[in-house]
């Protein structure tokens, strides 16, 4: 009798040590060290955000975390390199151009395989650009001149055929690679059909797959086992995503994420008093755009057309104070319009050349180009006798906009410029610019790397229908953007672009306000990170490649753990804890119930 009590007892404990070990991060390893395969918990990587993936699927992509996912599933034919963005091998080890640049040769790595274990070859390839290109999805598609072609001689070689001479691959063609066995049973599906296809868990090449997706909440990444390059150190990367700011910092705080993605200028005090915490202020890759209206869509203010006032605007903006007021220790005065992060590309204005703030000169050139002071301090246009008075819309997806506009305002008003600043969604700022229904307007502008997409939104050709903000014509910048786009020598295309960007700024359709810095932060406690996109002040997350996130890995000596999104190993311990009481509890009373049989 005894012996059947004890046996109940001890089989109830272990029941509940089970329960313990199977709840608190680490115990299985000290419960089962005799078997370590069986032992071995999943490394994960936690990423706390505030942008959900609202739709996992490749050509819905839209969001800065989307983006991030595509980066860790799927790869391009050559990637943006680590240390300018420039292209570098990737899917394929190189392209070879014929001499009149129409006809690229892609040379593809062997033996690469999807996470479904199908071999990706270069048919995979060439149906994705023929994909992109047919169903019209913009994003990809634009990297290919009209009447491109692709061919596959054999499995590892792509034979691209432009009629006009291009960089093609080269650039790089920022178009993913997909699985053909996948998506041709799309080929005739409409774009919604297509886009709204289910895809998890995700075929990819890349070094993960989201295997599981729980709109809202969270998003899970598992390694992919087919990964053609080094592995990864954790084996899921699991998205979490957060109402606010101030939440998001509270979890890299309590240690629920181990990296915090896109994080505002307002939490850096917060986060720099953490000495747990890093915080990586990314060189930027946009840019606060203060834009005219030169009338080609709408009347606009005509004063604006006049290079004088326009000069005399940037000379009144305190560039540095907006930078100091409305994005503190995470920002810098802008320049030129291509941003910082295209290193190789990006424009700094000799200092003499260089407009330089000046508010007592920027009325000395307004009283001398006419504009003189009315009775209540505002400027009369000499030719039409209306007052400087300029309606100014700010875009609400633009960060810090509305603060910029009141500051902008302000310099503006010591020059007896009057500044009506409206703050308007990003919706509605966009009929505004079709419209020109603006004298001027506070939005952003970014792009990609290559500087191509950036340059071509200041060409005549865009005014129609098209990207440009105001309409400005100038028939020097089309002939120098025609050039650019067939000079194939870096060195030589390179002077082209800067000319461009002088000629920009030198011209004043904008106002390049400020390169605010994107800002991630992550515990380094939890994780060590070594590298970053573009190196050596890019990003960790993958923004434009995984290189850098590949870097991660958990400090020397500590095991990564798989546990519930959003619960701290303080938690887990708590309840471990309370576990363990319940253990006492039963050992206790089936002790008890043991003498409780002897004595019967």
């Amino acid at each position: 009798m005894r012996s059947g009590g004890r046996l109940r007892a001890s089989a109830g404990a272990l029941l509940v040590v089970a329960f313990v070990a199977a709840s608190v991060p680490g115990a299985a390893h000290a419960a089962d060290s005799a078997s370590p395969a069986a032992s071995a918990a999943p490394k994960v990587l936690r990423i706390g955000t505030t942008t959900a993936i609202d739709n996992p699927n490749i050509w819905a992509v839209n969001s800065t975390t989307e983006w991030e996912a595509l980066n860790l599933q799927y790869d391009m034919v050559m990637k943006f390199g680590d240390t300018d963005l420039n292209a570098a091998p990737s899917l394929a080890t190189g392209c070879d151009h014929s001499a009149d640049f129409r006809t690229w040769t892609c040379t593809l790595r062997s033996g690469v395989k999807w996470s479904d274990g199908q071999p990706l070859t270069s048919k995979d390839v060439a149906f994705s650009y023929k994909f992109a290109i047919d169903k019209g999805f913009s994003l990809f598609s634009g990297y290919f001149p009209d009447g491109t072609t692709f061919s596959t001689p054999n499995d590892t070689t792509l034979v691209w055929k432009s009629p006009t001479p291009t960089n093609g691959p080269m650039v790089p063609a920022w178009a993913y690679v997909v699985p053909e066995h996948v998506w041709s049973k799309y080929l005739g599906a409409s774009s919604k059909q297509i886009t709204s296809a289910d895809v998890v868990p995700v075929v990819s090449s890349g070094p993960y797959q989201m295997t599981s997706a729980t709109p809202g909440q969270n998003w899970t990444f598992t390694r992919n086992p087919n990964y053609w390059g080094t592995a990864p150190a954790y084996d899921k990367i699991v998205y979490q995503l957060y109402t606010n700011q101030d939440a998001l910092v509270q979890a890299l705080k309590n240690g629920q994420v181990d990296i915090a993605d896109a994080l505002d200028g307002s939490v850096l005090p917060a986060l720099q008093k953490l000495s747990n915490v890093t915080v990586n202020k990314v060189v930027s890759d946009w840019w606060v755009n203060l834009a005219f209206n030169f009338g080609g869509r709408g009347p606009g203010l005509p004063a604006l057309q006049n290079l004088d006032v326009r000069k005399a605007i940037e000379m009144a903006i305190d560039k540095q104070q907006i930078v100091d007021k409305v994005y503190p220790g995470a920002a810098a005065p802008g320049q030129t319009i291509v941003r910082p992060l295209s290193k190789f590309w990006h424009l700094t204005v000799p200092t003499d050349k260089a407009i330089p703030y000046d508010p007592a000169a920027a009325n000395a050139l307004l009283d001398t180009a006419g504009y003189r002071l009315g009775p209540d301090g505002v400027r009369v246009d000499p030719k039409s006798g209306q007052p400087l008075v300029i309606r100014m819309p700010v875009s609400d997806d633009t960060a810090g906009s509305d603060g910029v506009g009141q500051l902008v305002a302000g310099f503006l008003k010591k020059i007896g410029i009057t500044v009506k600043v409206q703050p308007v969604t990003a919706g509605k700022m966009y009929d505004l610019q079709q419209s020109g229904d603006f004298d001027a307007y506070i939005w952003y502008w970014s792009g990609d790397p290559d500087p191509n997409y950036q340059l071509s939104v200041f060409t005549s050709d865009q005014c129609g229908e098209g990207l440009s903000d105001g309409c400005w014509k100038n028939a020097q910048y089309d002939t120098l953007f025609a050039q650019q786009q067939t000079t194939f020598d870096q060195t030589a295309r390179k002077a082209i672009v800067d000319q461009m960007q002088q000629l920009v700024y030198d011209q004043v359709p904008v106002v390049v306000i400020a390169y605010p810095n994107a800002i991630e932060a992550y515990r380094n406690d939890h994780v060590t990170i070594a590298d970053r996109v573009p190196q050596p002040d890019g990003y960790i997350l993958p923004q434009y490649s995984v290189d850098a996130l590949l870097s991660a890995h958990p400090p020397a000596g500590d095991v990564a753990v798989d546990s519930s999104p959003g619960l701290s190993v303080w938690a887990w311990l708590l309840a471990g804890l309370v576990i363990l009481g319940l253990v006492v509890f039963f050992v206790i009373r089936g002790r008890r119930s043991e003498d409780d049989l002897d004595r019967a």
